[in-house]
């Protein structure tokens, strides 16, 4: 049971942890060439939270079925919504942010050193906010996780 926990808790942590940084990557003021090289970095950086979440989810699912805790607690059930809704902001608002902003690039004539066009500033400026929202909801479902709060 003690390596579940440690592989539950490692899974989550390497998981999750790239979800508190990635937003650095969306800054409005770079250059053309930097945004690129930070949309490359973020899509390496995508695999950790879609293998250690999922490791994260299943051992979490193992580990309370093997324990007294209860499916019905609130903060598990709590727990596991707020992580579909991280998935559901991450696959259907942020990666579809991500395809346009790609093609905004694709489309752009800038050359690497050029800073980023205002319409190109905005759609990153879109894309941050959000992945600051799911660094948010992150902390908030660490926090269930640690506290296990009985209401």
């Amino acid at each position: 049971m003690k390596w579940l926990v440690l592989l539950h808790v490692l899974s989550a942590i390497i998981g999750i942890g790239p979800t508190y940084f990635i937003h650095v990557l969306y800054r409005k003021r770079q250059s053309f060439g930097e945004l690129k090289q930070s949309l490359r970095l973020s899509t390496l950086l995508e695999l950790f939270p879609k293998i250690g979440g999922s490791v994260a989810v299943i051992s979490g699912i193992v580990l309370v079925t093997q324990s007294s805790t209860h499916f019905l607690d609130l903060w598990i059930i709590g727990s596991l919504l707020l992580y579909v809704f991280i998935q559901i902001m991450v696959i259907g608002v942020v990666a579809p942010k991500q395809m346009k902003l790609r093609e905004l690039l694709e489309d752009t004539p800038l050359k690497d050193q050029e800073m980023l066009s205002e319409p190109l500033q905005q759609q990153v400026a879109s894309i941050n906010r959000w992945l600051l929202v799911i660094a948010g909801m992150g902390i908030i479902l660490f926090i269930l996780m640690f506290m296990k709060p009985v209401l």
